[in-house]
């Protein structure tokens, strides 16, 4: 990408039409979509499907996502949902980005990990020219990783040096940048912004700038790849670091709230989807197995009410998730704050929505008696994928208590709530 196309970010043509969103159906290059498939972001999960579903068991014995499914992923638009239009991104709005993420877990949930870990293209609302044009320049579309761990960086001519060990990077292997947070320091001490808050930003380096640790030996979610990272002493330029903490250089609703937002409630959608594909796969398994009655479990009065608990409590869980999500999009096209209440909501929406997810698939499991027990029953792999999902640090339960203290005008206490 040429820097006259990076200066199209600060003044936007807004006559230009947006990118194609027709991605190429998952049975291969140039294939059309499939008849009825919905176009653009939101038909994204369907047309990949079958490629998904096609590099299950490779996903499960490499532990990552291969590296041609990642190819697909990417030359479909599935790493754009938060890229500026400029750069060929939907520039989609945080409900369909969440819809997205859903749509995915519902099919593979180390696919709908890896999807949300790369979807950080909003740097480029962030950087300045010189960075937009190292990263996005004119060759393949860029793949990221993150981690929202802190390692520290030391300010250094022209940029900073960044140093730490980053657990559970999800897709490290197949990014070409990861996105770092790092605490800038100075004599011996996080440095201190005007503000009084330590100094934090993002650090983006290539992927030939970091060392990867096979570490990622688990019982769940084992295709995401989640393996430790570790950065000594690289140096960073200063276009390629960005702070969160002032406004985003393209003015613009989707880029104009709370950053940390467009990352913080993926993790949850993917949940939703893989425990509503688990209420799925339980009611198609309870059509034909056999109970102790010789009755098939869909006939048992139990199973029946449980099911439809699990799926309304899924239902009602996902339109909180989204409903919160909905109001942080309204106040971007509205020109109006991120407020903290609206984030306790999300907050709060979130840890709902992990609370039942996991109530549900534990439900299923038991539902599926000893048919959850065995490798190949896809339950069972759902069951594991999940309780994996919830594990992470965004499902704490400490964030209820986080956005109640909000509710009684108290700090919430954790950091990028």
């Amino acid at each position: 990408m040429s820097v006259d196309r990076a200066n199209d970010l600060e003044n936007p043509d807004t006559t230009t039409p947006p990118p194609p969103t027709g991605p190429p159906a998952a049975a291969g290059p140039g294939t059309p979509p499939r008849p009825g498939a919905e176009s653009g972001p939101l038909g994204l999960p369907v047309q990949l499907a079958a490629a998904i579903e096609a590099a299950a068991e490779r996903m499960e014995t490499d532990r990552d996502v291969p590296e041609d499914l990642v190819r697909a992923l990417r030359d479909a638009g599935a790493f754009r949902l938060l890229t500026p239009r400029e750069l060929g991104g939907f520039e989609a709005p945080l409900t369909t980005v969440l819809k997205v993420y859903e749509g995915f877990g519902r099919i593979d949930a180390s696919v709908a990990w890896l999807v949300w870990n790369a979807n950080w293209g909003f740097l480029a609302a962030l950087l300045d020219e010189a960075g937009i044009a190292r990263i996005w320049g004119d060759g393949p579309e860029p793949v990221f990783a993150n981690s929202g761990m802190p390692g520290t960086a030391v300010p250094a001519d022209g940029g900073f040096r960044l140093s730490g060990t980053w657990k559970i990077v999800s897709g490290a292997r197949r990014a070409d940048w990861l996105a770092m947070v790092g605490v800038v320091t100075q004599d011996g001490g996080p440095r201190l912004t005007d503000a009084g808050t330590p100094d934090v930003r993002l650090f983006v380096v290539g992927r030939d700038q970091v060392s990867i640790r096979d570490t990622w030996n688990v019982s769940g979610l084992l295709g995401s790849g989640s393996n430790d990272v570790v950065v000594e002493n690289a140096p960073v330029p200063a276009e390629l670091v960005a702070r969160i903490d002032v406004p985003a250089r393209i003015e613009r609703p989707l880029y104009q709230g709370f950053i940390p937002a467009l990352v913080i409630p993926g993790c949850t959608a993917v949940v939703l989807g893989v425990a509503q594909a688990a209420v799925d796969e339980t009611v198609a398994l309870a059509l034909s197995k056999a109970t102790f009655t010789g009755a098939t479990l869909a006939r048992s009065a139990h199973t029946q009410a449980v099911v439809a608990r699990s799926q309304a409590a899924l239902r009602a869980a996902r339109l909180l998730l989204l409903s919160a999500a909905a109001a942080l999009d309204a106040a971007g096209e509205n020109g109006e704050p991120v407020t903290l209440d609206l984030r306790a909501d999300l907050r709060a929406a979130m840890s709902h929505a992990a609370q039942v997810s996991r109530e549900v698939l534990v439900a299923m499991y038991e539902l599926g008696s000893s048919s959850s027990l065995y490798r190949g029953n896809r339950v069972e792999r759902l069951f594991r994928d999940g309780m994996v999902a919830l594990q992470h640090a965004n499902h704490s339960a400490g964030f209820f208590e986080a956005a109640g203290r909000v509710r009684f005008g108290i700090d919430p206490g954790m950091p990028l709530f």
